[in-house]
């Protein structure tokens, strides 16, 4: 089934996938030390903004928790984490081999011809299921631009309404209940 170049260029591509994503995130602590020059005065961009926190890949920034109706998915299996990402890239990777392998062992079609159309087809199925996530992002208005401006419209009503009295806010809610009815 699967020879062992098979199996060596699996592993390879599951390690370059694991070690490459570091490669995005800026260094901080200890490592970030070793990038500036000796003797620099000026603070660094990772520097200055060296996170204590950690990144969430989910859209709100936060650990998923069940009572606040995020995702209860293990690891593995929600998108929004590192995990999840690493999983659905290796299951994406080894689901046209699989239907390689059955469509050549099990029907007796000819391999390059059923590499040819597997690889196109996954592909197109792919760019389709892609594109069809992107259209409901779009249309549920849920893309980070929207996200930030309504966070920042929100920031700026909390601070006005900080900023009232507190005879000021009573009058605000009796004008609201008044509107109400």
């Amino acid at each position: 089934m699967f020879t062992f170049r098979s199996w060596l260029l699996i592993a390879a591509v599951c390690m370059l996938s694991c070690a490459s994503i570091d490669a995005f995130v800026a260094p901080t602590g200890t490592a970030a030390r070793a990038f500036t020059r000796a003797g620099a005065t000026e603070k660094a961009w990772w520097k200055a903004s060296a996170r204590t926190q950690p990144i969430f890949l989910s859209s709100d920034d936060s650990p998923s928790d069940p009572q606040d109706g995020g995702s209860n998915l293990p690891m593995l299996l929600d998108v929004g984490t590192k995990g999840g990402a690493l999983f659905l890239s290796l299951v994406l990777f080894i689901i046209p081999l699989i239907g390689y392998q059955i469509v050549t062992g099990v029907f007796g079609v000819d391999g390059i011809e059923a590499g040819k159309w597997i690889g196109v087809g996954f592909t197109l199925f792919t760019t389709v299921v892609w594109f069809g996530t992107y259209i409901f992002r779009v249309a549920t208005k849920d893309m980070t631009y929207a996200k930030q401006l309504k966070d920042y419209e929100n920031a700026v009503i909390a601070k006005r309404l900080e900023e009232l009295d507190e005879d000021e806010i009573q009058a605000l809610v009796e004008d609201i209940e008044r509107d109400e009815f």
